[in-house]
């Protein structure tokens, strides 16, 4: 009896030292890219007892399975077809990170990373987040006298962080319309500085830290602010003068043609 004892004792110790680890931070995914869900655990020698199976943690979803020493993807969720990845070279060094190709929006979560093996299962929670890098901003000047309006265009995720400054560095208060986030996983963004000065000099700095992205895009104009109010006048006039011009020569022609 205390044989038994003692063996029962021993497995739960030898269970208890079986640990699966995780990072404890979130995981970060960038848009399009492959993302990367780091597991670990105590190797044994031999495949023909370990198991690995990633799930998502709200639904249970099977998002890839190993067992039998090869990928077994049966009952593998549709939406990770062909874009989930085990490294079956370093499976045996205990290594059961997954890779997921493609990644998007919809792949942002909690997933659980389940070991088992001889010495025993354990399970851990990868938190992956999303990020998308921002696209090059497409500059856009509107001039309407005595008013000029920089305005800035671009694709992000998150909400990206904005602000226009001025030569001497000074903060300047910018207009910022965000939309709501599109199929792609993206804000679409448009931001805009209005001034009624002649002269234009400013810089507009977009930062995004989920993925250490800063951009800042210099603008330097110089504008006569009357040339809007006075270029419709100047172009009526130049109109007037070669329209007298054409209607006294067709009237000279005429009269030359019937005088003879």
């Amino acid at each position: 009896m205390l044989c038994r004892f003692l063996l029962f004792w021993i497995l739960l110790r030898c269970a208890d030292c079986f640990s699966v680890t995780v990072p404890s931070s979130p995981v970060l995914g960038v848009r399009g890219a492959t993302a990367h869900l780091p597991c670990a655990y105590e190797p044994v020698s031999g495949l023909s007892d370990l198991v690995i199976t990633w799930q998502r943690e709200e639904n249970a979803q099977v998002v890839h399975s190993f067992y039998y020493g090869r990928d077994q993807l049966g009952r593998q969720n549709l939406d990770y077809q062909n874009r989930t990845k085990l490294n079956h070279q370093d499976i045996p060094q205990g290594n059961a990170s997954l890779s997921i190709a493609r990644f998007g929006l919809k792949d942002a979560g909690k997933y659980v990373c389940i070991v088992s093996n001889s010495k025993g299962t354990d399970r851990g929670v990868v938190h992956l987040v999303y990020a998308a890098f921002y696209s090059e901003p497409k500059l856009s000047i509107v001039l309407n006298s005595p008013d000029v309006t920089v305005q800035y265009e671009m694709e992000a995720y998150p909400r990206p962080e904005v602000m226009w400054q001025g030569s001497g560095g000074q903060n300047l208060t910018g207009d910022v319309e965000v939309t709501s986030e599109s199929d792609g996983g993206v804000f679409y963004l448009k931001s805009s500085y209005k001034t009624q000065s002649p002269v234009l000099n400013v810089t507009f700095t977009l930062e995004n830290p989920a993925v250490h992205q800063k951009l800042q895009r210099h603008v330097n104009i110089s504008y006569d602010g009357n040339w809007s109010s006075r270029t419709p006048v100047v172009v009526l006039s130049t109109l007037c003068f070669v329209l007298l011009c054409t209607t006294g020569l067709l009237l000279w022609l005429y009269c030359h043609n019937k005088h003879k």
